[in-house]
């Protein structure tokens, strides 16, 4: 079973949080991160994953984990921003 983020679809894109977590000892976590991905970034990232989706939250839902997973990546290694901005050069790209 997914955990679905709550979103907020914008004209622009979506808005989301993550909770950036990670292990070094003892588990600790960071506090909660506001991010946003452009409706541009969605469709290139369907296009290039072969999304069914044609919405961007069909879109945003379809690669949620992947999303997500790069926002808390970006979250840990301290990019800053308010909200950060998840873009596409974020992501690897695979068969390129």
């Amino acid at each position: 079973m997914m955990n679905h983020s709550d979103i907020d679809v914008t004209t622009a894109g979506i808005r989301f949080s993550v909770q950036p977590t990670f292990r070094f000892g003892s588990h600790r976590t960071l506090s909660g991160a506001s991010c946003f991905i452009s409706n541009e970034t969605l469709e290139n990232l369907a296009e290039q994953r072969r999304c069914q989706g044609h919405l961007p939250e069909e879109i945003f839902r379809q690669l949620e984990k992947e999303i997500t997973g790069v926002a808390n990546r970006l979250a840990l290694a301290g990019v800053t921003g308010t909200p950060l901005e998840v873009r596409y050069g974020n992501f690897i790209i695979r068969d390129q």
